[in-house]
């Protein structure tokens, strides 16, 4: 068991090391699907409602993804003044500085692309989508799907740097330090 633990570390950290591998992960998402519907006829998520609920859909989804933006935002502020150690050591270090610049930048244009996909779906989606539009749509919410993961990943580390490094400073009382 711990090989295949190893196993799936590895693969992680290298998926975390490279925000390119979500629009290989995208594609090959949204060409399983697509091919699953061209050879059944059946699934395609978004072509089967009507106009009215796919703009629904379309808006939704933008306006989720730029409430997630203004997460991304905050996140990236907390991460540029969080100070201690282990904080100076994730923006300095040359392979996790670059790392985590990929990754916050990565999910921070994909909120931008997201939104701005739906958003202009919504203009060219006609009554009876003869663009497929929403394939578009499709794939965008998959990647927003795994820069999401992404951002958690992102969270996750910041979180543990800040509180490791709290944890790292004297403990005061209420009669001063100790």
């Amino acid at each position: 068991m711990p090989s295949l633990v190893e196993a799936v570390r590895r693969v992680l950290n290298g998926w975390r090391s490279h925000p390119a591998t979500d629009w290989l992960l995208t594609a090959a998402v949204l060409g399983g699907h697509g091919l699953l519907v061209a050879l059944t006829g059946r699934g395609d998520i978004l072509g089967a409602p009507e106009r009215e609920q796919r703009l629904t859909i379309y808006t939704t989804g933008a306006t989720v993804v730029a409430l997630v933006g203004s997460f991304v935002t905050a996140a990236i502020a907390q991460y540029a003044s969080a100070s201690g150690r282990r904080m100076r050591v994730l923006r300095t270090a040359p392979h996790l500085a670059s790392q985590f610049r990929r990754n916050w930048v990565s999910v921070l244009s994909a909120t931008l692309l997201i939104s701005g996909t739906c958003l202009l779906a919504t203009v060219l989606d006609t009554k009876s989508d003869p663009g497929d539009v929403h394939w578009a749509v499709e794939g965008a919410l998959i990647l927003g799907v795994a820069r999401s993961y992404r951002l958690l990943w992102l969270f996750n580390a910041v979180i543990q740097a800040s509180d490791k490094d709290l944890a790292d400073l004297p403990q005061t009382t209420a009669q001063g330090p100790r």
